[in-house]
């Protein structure tokens, strides 16, 4: 049996979690923001202050400096859950289209114990899924048309519990405020957005996959579905608009330049 749990959070390992980590590592992400956008605003505001010989005193400067952080981290973390799959062209999938898919949705939510999510086609050929955040509660989740026409009912059934544990844990919806804050640094600083597959974000693919198989008991079927992916032809591997990057770490295959399935193969392969 894998080592994930209905009773613990899943989020950036194997190991068993809860959700206080998510909580402290997000917290330090909008701390380090605010320190760092607070003093680059002190700054400014001081010089201009100074410029136009308004005042001298900097503590002013500091606090709007720091003001102006803590107000636009709040708004970014309060709007984060709400634009997961903002900016992607989506269709509803519906039960006269894909039936075994909203049967199967259906199910594995009950199964859960979690409100049944919109499922939403992206029309791109690559094979992939992933599961965004569209509220503080409410998710959907999204695959693309080439998963659509690849999948078998129990790949489909496979990728469906992956991304539904997802939601049942409350990953997705740390991971927007983190990606939210990328978002909106990314063009002062481009270089936080990732751009290669990291350990952690291997670790919380891994812990993805094995809380999809925890409900599914058939690890057959997620091994099928990352094989397949593996040898997508038309699994993008490189995406020119700062929104679809930082979305990367999303998808159940990431869209980066290094994506490696093989170690979440071999994870699986040992069960």
């Amino acid at each position: 049996m894998p080592r994930s749990s209905t009773n613990n959070r899943i989020w950036g390992d194997v190991e068993q979690f809860d959700t206080g980590k998510a909580v402290v590592e997000v917290a330090l992400y909008y701390l380090s923001f605010v320190v760092i956008a607070g003093l680059v605003n002190a700054l400014i505001i001081s010089q201009v202050l100074l410029l136009f010989n308004v005042s001298r005193r900097f503590q002013w400067a500091l606090i709007v400096g720091f003001g102006i952080s803590i107000i636009a981290a709040a708004i970014v973390g309060f709007r984060a859950a709400s634009n997961g799959a903002k900016g992607l062209t989506l269709q509803r999938v519906t039960m006269e289209k894909v039936p075994s898919l909203m049967n199967l949705t259906e199910g594995l939510c009950l199964s859960m114990g979690i409100e049944m999510p919109r499922v939403l086609e992206l029309c791109e050929p690559q094979i992939n899924a992933a599961a965004f955040s569209v509220g503080n509660k409410r998710a959907v989740i999204v695959i693309t048309s080439g998963a659509l026409e690849a999948f078998t009912r129990l790949e489909y059934e496979a990728v469906l519990a992956r991304e539904l544990a997802r939601i049942r844990s409350g990953e997705i919806f740390f991971e927007a405020r983190v990606r939210a804050l990328e978002k909106m640094t990314a063009p002062l600083f481009p270089f936080i957005i990732p751009k290669k597959q990291s350990k952690d974000l291997t670790a919380q693919l891994i812990a993805g996959d094995l809380a999809g198989v925890f409900f599914t008991r058939y690890p057959v079927a997620m091994i099928s579905v990352l094989k397949a992916m593996q040898v997508d032809p038309h699994a993008r591997i490189a995406n020119s608009s700062i929104r679809r990057r930082v979305l990367a770490p999303y998808w159940m295959h990431p869209e980066l330049e290094d994506a490696d399935l093989t170690p979440r193969i071999k994870e699986l392969e040992s069960y």
